[in-house]
Protein backbone atom coordinates (compact mmCIF):
# COMPACT_ATOMS: atom_id res chain seq x y z
CA UNK A 1 0.00 0.00 0.00
CA UNK A 2 2.54 2.52 -0.68
CA UNK A 3 0.76 4.36 -3.21
CA UNK A 4 -1.06 5.88 -0.48
CA UNK A 5 1.58 6.94 2.13
CA UNK A 6 1.78 4.30 4.40
CA UNK A 7 5.52 5.13 5.04
CA UNK A 8 6.77 2.42 3.58
CA UNK A 9 9.41 3.51 1.35
CA UNK A 10 11.29 2.04 -1.37
CA UNK A 11 15.00 2.23 -1.28
CA UNK A 12 14.79 4.34 -4.76
CA UNK A 13 12.87 6.82 -2.69
CA UNK A 14 14.76 6.95 0.04
CA UNK A 15 18.00 7.21 -1.95
CA UNK A 16 16.41 9.63 -4.62
CA UNK A 17 15.58 11.90 -0.86
CA UNK A 18 19.21 11.93 0.32
CA UNK A 19 20.19 12.28 -3.50
CA UNK A 20 17.89 15.67 -3.05
CA UNK A 21 19.51 16.78 -0.14
CA UNK A 22 22.73 16.41 -0.95
CA UNK A 23 22.39 18.82 -4.42
CA UNK A 24 20.49 21.65 -2.11
CA UNK A 25 23.68 21.13 0.22
CA UNK A 26 25.60 21.58 -2.91
CA UNK A 27 23.61 24.66 -3.96
CA UNK A 28 23.93 26.36 -1.10
CA UNK A 29 27.75 25.81 -1.16
CA UNK A 30 28.38 26.99 -4.41
CA UNK A 31 25.78 30.21 -3.23
CA UNK A 32 28.62 30.60 -0.23
CA UNK A 33 31.42 30.24 -2.09
CA UNK A 34 30.39 32.97 -4.36
CA UNK A 35 29.61 35.26 -1.66
CA UNK A 36 33.22 34.23 -0.15
CA UNK A 37 34.70 35.07 -3.75
CA UNK A 38 33.25 38.79 -4.06
CA UNK A 39 34.22 39.49 0.10
CA UNK A 40 38.28 37.93 -1.26
CA UNK A 41 37.61 40.27 -4.43
CA UNK A 42 36.89 43.39 -2.21
CA UNK A 43 39.59 42.54 0.27
CA UNK A 44 42.27 42.39 -2.26
CA UNK A 45 41.45 45.62 -4.09
CA UNK A 46 41.62 47.32 -0.44
CA UNK A 47 44.26 45.81 0.22
CA UNK A 48 46.26 46.53 -3.04
CA UNK A 49 44.97 50.39 -2.09
CA UNK A 50 47.24 50.80 0.60
CA UNK A 51 51.08 50.37 1.22
CA UNK A 52 50.97 46.62 1.19
CA UNK A 53 54.68 45.92 0.16
CA UNK A 54 55.99 45.84 3.72
CA UNK A 55 53.09 43.47 5.27
CA UNK A 56 53.78 41.35 2.59
CA UNK A 57 57.41 41.12 2.62
CA UNK A 58 57.36 40.43 6.37
CA UNK A 59 54.79 37.86 5.51
CA UNK A 60 57.13 36.26 2.87
CA UNK A 61 60.10 36.60 5.23
CA UNK A 62 58.58 35.02 8.11
CA UNK A 63 56.92 32.58 5.95
CA UNK A 64 53.87 32.42 7.80
CA UNK A 65 51.30 32.90 4.80
CA UNK A 66 53.88 32.89 2.13
CA UNK A 67 51.67 30.87 -0.16
CA UNK A 68 48.85 32.92 0.26
CA UNK A 69 51.32 36.53 -0.94
CA UNK A 70 52.45 34.14 -3.82
CA UNK A 71 48.96 32.95 -4.66
CA UNK A 72 48.07 36.86 -4.77
CA UNK A 73 50.98 38.17 -6.82
CA UNK A 74 49.92 35.44 -9.37
CA UNK A 75 46.83 36.95 -9.65
CA UNK A 76 47.98 40.55 -9.65
CA UNK A 77 51.36 40.49 -10.84
CA UNK A 78 50.77 41.45 -14.47
CA UNK A 79 48.14 44.46 -13.50
CA UNK A 80 50.92 45.37 -10.34
CA UNK A 81 54.46 44.56 -11.35
CA UNK A 82 55.44 47.50 -8.96
CA UNK A 83 54.21 45.27 -5.85
CA UNK A 84 56.11 42.53 -7.26
CA UNK A 85 59.22 44.21 -7.92
CA UNK A 86 58.82 45.85 -4.28
CA UNK A 87 58.96 42.40 -3.39
CA UNK A 88 61.47 40.96 -6.02
CA UNK A 89 64.30 39.63 -2.89
CA UNK A 90 61.82 37.85 -0.91
CA UNK A 91 59.96 36.09 -4.14
CA UNK A 92 63.71 35.17 -5.30
CA UNK A 93 64.35 33.34 -2.09
CA UNK A 94 60.94 31.53 -2.96
CA UNK A 95 62.45 30.52 -5.91
CA UNK A 96 65.47 28.69 -4.41
CA UNK A 97 63.45 25.84 -3.66
CA UNK A 98 61.76 23.31 -5.58
CA UNK A 99 58.49 22.88 -4.00
CA UNK A 100 55.06 25.01 -4.22
CA UNK A 101 56.42 28.09 -3.29
CA UNK A 102 59.58 27.66 -5.85
CA UNK A 103 57.02 27.12 -8.28
CA UNK A 104 54.84 29.71 -7.64
CA UNK A 105 57.48 31.94 -6.96
CA UNK A 106 59.26 31.23 -10.67
CA UNK A 107 55.80 31.94 -11.92
CA UNK A 108 55.23 35.30 -10.34
CA UNK A 109 59.05 36.43 -11.93
CA UNK A 110 58.47 35.09 -15.30
CA UNK A 111 55.10 37.41 -15.35
CA UNK A 112 57.24 40.24 -14.25
CA UNK A 113 59.75 39.53 -16.45
CA UNK A 114 57.61 39.44 -19.69
CA UNK A 115 56.61 43.09 -18.88
CA UNK A 116 59.79 44.19 -16.93
CA UNK A 117 63.14 44.12 -17.43
CA UNK A 118 64.60 41.85 -14.40
CA UNK A 119 67.76 40.78 -15.43
CA UNK A 120 69.84 44.17 -13.51
CA UNK A 121 67.72 43.62 -10.58
CA UNK A 122 67.86 39.94 -10.13
CA UNK A 123 71.89 39.95 -11.39
CA UNK A 124 73.05 40.85 -7.81
CA UNK A 125 70.75 38.17 -5.98
CA UNK A 126 71.95 35.09 -8.09
CA UNK A 127 75.63 36.60 -7.97
CA UNK A 128 75.08 35.89 -3.64
CA UNK A 129 73.49 32.77 -4.19
CA UNK A 130 76.25 31.49 -6.19
CA UNK A 131 78.44 32.11 -3.51
CA UNK A 132 76.40 30.99 -0.61
CA UNK A 133 74.47 28.40 -1.90
CA UNK A 134 76.73 27.08 -4.65
CA UNK A 135 76.66 23.59 -2.80
CA UNK A 136 72.97 23.10 -2.79
CA UNK A 137 71.88 21.09 -5.23
CA UNK A 138 68.10 21.58 -4.81
CA UNK A 139 69.04 25.80 -4.41
CA UNK A 140 71.02 25.34 -7.39
CA UNK A 141 68.35 23.23 -9.63
CA UNK A 142 65.66 25.81 -8.61
CA UNK A 143 67.94 28.69 -10.09
CA UNK A 144 68.69 27.31 -12.81
CA UNK A 145 65.36 26.55 -13.34
CA UNK A 146 64.42 29.81 -12.78
CA UNK A 147 67.02 31.08 -15.14
CA UNK A 148 65.62 29.05 -18.24
CA UNK A 149 62.17 30.29 -17.46
CA UNK A 150 63.11 33.89 -18.03
CA UNK A 151 65.71 33.07 -20.45
CA UNK A 152 68.40 35.24 -18.86
CA UNK A 153 71.55 33.44 -20.98
CA UNK A 154 73.60 35.46 -19.80
CA UNK A 155 72.85 34.63 -16.22
CA UNK A 156 72.53 31.32 -17.15
CA UNK A 157 76.27 31.00 -18.59
CA UNK A 158 77.27 32.93 -14.86
CA UNK A 159 75.52 29.49 -12.80
CA UNK A 160 76.96 27.47 -15.03
CA UNK A 161 79.94 28.47 -14.68
CA UNK A 162 79.86 28.45 -11.10
CA UNK A 163 78.18 25.25 -10.85
CA UNK A 164 81.29 23.46 -12.50
CA UNK A 165 83.57 25.07 -10.41
CA UNK A 166 81.45 24.33 -7.21
CA UNK A 167 82.99 21.16 -4.75
CA UNK A 168 79.97 19.48 -4.18
CA UNK A 169 79.62 16.81 -7.11
CA UNK A 170 75.51 16.57 -7.83
CA UNK A 171 75.81 20.53 -8.33
CA UNK A 172 79.04 19.82 -11.09
CA UNK A 173 76.67 17.38 -12.50
CA UNK A 174 73.75 19.45 -12.68
CA UNK A 175 75.59 21.70 -14.45
CA UNK A 176 76.53 18.86 -17.07
CA UNK A 177 72.56 18.06 -17.05
CA UNK A 178 72.44 22.19 -18.08
CA UNK A 179 74.84 22.22 -21.03
CA UNK A 180 73.75 24.77 -23.20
Amino acid sequence: MGWFGSGDESGGERLWRAYLEADHLRFVAEERLRDVEQDRAAARERLLGSDVVPVLRESLRSGRGSLAVLDLLRDVGTDRPDVVRGLLPEVYECCLSVDKPGVWGREVLSTLAGSVAVHDDLAPLVERTLVDKVTDVLAMRALVMLLDDLGDAPLTARWRRAALASTDLGVRELAEEYRS
